[in-house]
């Protein structure tokens, strides 16, 4: 037979054999077997497809892997239902990786159905809305969800879905990111603790749904969870100023979260710059005064004992500038200056410890230490039997009147300045409801910012007659303090020579200072006695005088010595 003959037959059988091989590889493809047909180019690991965005996408599978993950019995069509044999290989155009892999979770649904999803883990119904599954579950080698929790620690089982870049919808139409760093979370104070520590009612079974109207809304719910583990300080910072704001409806006053984070919560202990950089976020009008202040400088430089924002206001429960006690702030670090200042602080020839005592509890150390700030002097509303502030709320529950109707009791001629009069009527008003008042006297300065100027000791006021002697320079300006619910303070002016009347004996009983408080009606009494005394003596020694002639003549006549 020669060469042309046999070509002849060999063309004819392959002819007669094609088509059935073609029919058989269409059927391979509906089955489970189609996997090794797909892995006859897939199995390359050089293969890959560049999409239209230059982005590249790798198409090496491994088949072993993939036969042993949760997929393997459904085959290749099972997810891939667009290809078969006759349209593979057809280069697809795709724009970029993120679109491919959106297009192929639609897939998904055809096995795992919305409905599904819902029942079974709401969670995953909400994250398929804004993902694709492939973020969460990879594509070919995806293991069952009890396999994948099996040796795994809660914390590494968080962050299979937190170390994406996922985000939490709010009704306001915000979005929160819900992605945790890792890193930053195994640096921090709480890098021993379980996710569900923190995030009660979550585990690895359960993830229950939330809603929050808005970010701040949940970081205010979130705060909450801290008091778990610091109970003592949850409720130091329900006494605060902040916490007095938040209840009041201010919700830009801060939570935990805001000063020390969420997830990258650093100790206070080793973190010396927390006291600062926390309470720059919404006070960073004060930072200029402070770093121009001696305190200032003393922490550029690196001194660990500098003080910061919490050694003087308190780490949690922050007390406003009108109501925190001197000895509580600047003697925490200034323990000796009690003795120090007797050394200069006197009145001759009487050197006694209370002099100092008496100045520290109505003085505040920057009327005398800021230079160069203006003085005024606070007269703060506190109930006597408890001696805390009687807030305006308090004011207006006890005499039983809204905010109008309370200015109204206090300045009655509505002039805006109020009187010892006023005063007076004030206190009157609250005896006879039960509570007994008192305005607590105290000197500062009357801008914030001058607070923090501080100089040095050389730089402090020793001059006495700043204070001591009518119309002294530091007895300016007086304004009545009544305290808000949010924990800033209603300042209401008062005369200057409110004081001196003899109607602030009693409402102001704890604060004087000779030479400047001095009650004139007193003044003038004193003067009289003291007029008296001296005249009484000398009239009686002036008539003993005068009337001498007469008394001897007196005593001749009863046979007394002539």
């Amino acid at each position: 037979m020669d060469n042309r003959k046999i070509l002849s037959i060999v063309v004819l059988i392959v002819f007669m054999i094609f088509p059935v091989y073609v029919s058989a590889a269409k059927g391979l493809t509906s089955s489970s077997s189609n996997v090794q047909l797909c892995l006859a180019c897939h199995s390359d690991k050089t293969l890959n497809m560049k999409l239209t965005n230059k982005e590249i996408l790798p198409l090496y599978i491994n088949g072993g892997d993939f036969v042993k993950s949760v997929h393997g019995k459904a085959g290749c069509s099972g997810c891939h239902p667009d290809i078969s044999m006759d349209n593979h290989p057809v280069v697809k155009k795709i724009k970029s990786r993120k679109e491919y892999a959106a297009n192929l979770s639609k897939n998904c649904s055809t096995c795992h159905t919305p409905e599904q999803l819902r029942k079974r883990l709401p969670i995953h119904s909400a994250l398929t809305v804004r993902g694709t599954c492939l973020e969460c579950h990879g594509s070919h080698y995806i293991m069952a969800a009890a396999v994948q929790k099996t040796g795994v620690k809660e914390n590494q089982y968080c962050m299979t879905c937190h170390s994406r870049k996922l985000t939490m919808s709010m009704k306001s139409g915000e979005t929160l990111s819900v992605f945790v760093d890792e890193s930053s979370l195994r640096n921090s104070v709480h890098m021993k603790l379980k996710c569900t520590d923190c995030h009660n009612g979550f585990s690895m079974t359960v993830h229950p749904m939330r809603s929050f109207n808005s970010r701040r809304a949940f970081s205010i719910a979130a705060a909450e969870n801290c008091r778990t583990c610091h109970e003592k300080v949850y409720k130091q910072y329900e006494i605060s100023a902040h916490f007095d704001q938040l209840k009041s409806g201010n919700f830009k006053a801060p939570t935990c979260a805001d000063c020390h984070g969420d997830h990258t919560v650093a100790s206070a202990k080793k973190d010396k710059n927390i006291g600062n950089t926390s309470c720059n976020k919404c006070h960073d009008y004060m930072k200029a005064s402070y770093e121009a202040s001696i305190h200032g400088k003393a922490w550029k430089k690196g001194d660990a004992k500098a003080p910061a924002c919490s050694s003087c206001h308190n780490a949690h429960d922050v007390a406003s500038a009108m109501t925190t006690k001197i000895k509580e702030g600047c003697l925490r670090c200034h323990k000796d200056m009690g003795k120090v200042h007797n050394k200069w602080l006197s009145n001759p020839p009487l050197t006694l410890p209370s002099f100092a005592s008496a100045h520290f509890d109505v003085v505040s150390c920057a009327a005398c230490h800021a230079t160069d700030a203006e003085r005024v002097i606070y007269l703060s509303l506190y109930d006597r039997k408890d001696g805390k502030p009687l807030s305006e709320e308090d004011l207006m529950k006890v005499l039983e009147t809204d905010s109008n109707g309370l200015m109204a009791k206090i300045d009655q001629d509505g002039n805006g300045l109020i009187d010892a009069k006023e005063t007076w009527d004030l206190f009157v008003h609250l005896f006879k409801k039960g509570k007994i008042a008192i305005f607590m006297g105290k000197m500062d300065v009357q801008k914030a910012t001058e607070a923090h100027l501080l100089g040095g000791k050389a730089e402090g006021t020793k001059d006495c007659v700043k204070c001591h002697q009518p119309d002294a320079e530091f007895f300016g300006d007086v304004f009545i303090v009544i305290k808000k619910a949010e924990g800033k303070p209603r300042l209401l002016k008062a005369q200057k020579d409110i004081l001196n009347s003899i109607y602030s004996i009693i409402p102001a009983s704890k604060f004087y200072a000779l030479g400047s408080t001095n009650i004139k009606l007193f003044d003038i009494l004193f003067i009289v006695a003291l007029i008296g005394g001296i005249a009484v003596p000398i009239g009686h020694i002036s008539l003993r005088v005068i009337t001498s002639p007469l008394r001897a003549l007196r005593r001749m006549g009863k046979g007394g010595k002539k």
